[in-house]
């Protein structure tokens, strides 16, 4: 009984500790799989705040996690974080095409139908109440510019473009927004509440007289 307890002992203590090895004799971890792994039938949990490790591996194979939130942007004072969105199509005529949108963080932008090709934005997502958005803005086009604030060149910097939460995706035009060949509108504003600035660059180019190229390009500071 006594030789018995004591295999029983010594074999409980062997599992305990055990490595096992798949195509090696010698393994260094718990489990060690000397080849190539694949995984099938895995689910989509990008939405899932619960699943926050992404496995990460070194040079010699070792397999461990690492936060997901240590991939995330530096968002501390002083910090840069800076993202860049575009959109460059051609038509055949000076008309925009409104279903081409750049979306850039809580913001959409179009480039109207109508050969002033007017400049319209929108939100991308509901707000919980109704938003004021304040800009300014900088034209340049072929001989002058003009800069101004407000929802067109003449009423005051305390006009807004008013965003509810039923018309959040309705865009509103920039008034004094409309877009020559070879002009160049610049306009910046910022989100009600956040950290981030905007900046809107447009552009218009005749190539010929049935081909323009048509570029937003929207920085988020």
């Amino acid at each position: 009984m006594k030789k018995l307890l004591v295999v029983t002992s010594i074999l409980s203590l062997t599992y305990i500790d055990a490595q096992v090895g798949i195509n090696t004799t010698s393994p260094t971890r718990t489990l060690h799989v000397q080849g190539n792994l694949r995984v099938a039938n895995l689910q989509n949990v990008s939405e899932d705040a619960a699943f926050d490790r992404i496995l990460v591996s070194d040079t010699n194979g070792n397999v461990d996690y690492a936060s997901r939130s240590s991939f995330l942007p530096n968002t501390g004072v002083g910090a840069v974080d800076k993202e860049s969105y575009s959109e460059i199509y051609n038509n055949t005529s000076a008309n925009g095409l409104p279903d081409r949108r750049l979306k850039c963080g809580k913001f959409f932008f179009i480039f109207d139908t109508g050969t002033d090709s007017n400049v319209k934005l929108g939100l991308n997502e509901k707000p919980a109440a109704s938003v004021n958005i304040y800009m300014n803005m900088e034209q340049n086009w072929n001989n002058g510019f003009q800069f101004y604030q407000g929802t067109n060149a003449t009423n005051g910097v305390d006009a807004p473009f008013t965003f509810t939460t039923s018309n959040y995706d309705v865009a509103q035009e920039f008034k004094s927004a409309r877009l020559d060949s070879y002009e160049q509108n610049v306009m910046t504003f910022q989100y009600p509440g956040d950290a981030d600035i905007y900046r809107l660059t447009i552009y218009k180019v005749q190539h010929t007289g049935t081909s323009y190229d048509f570029v937003s390009a929207c920085e988020k500071f």
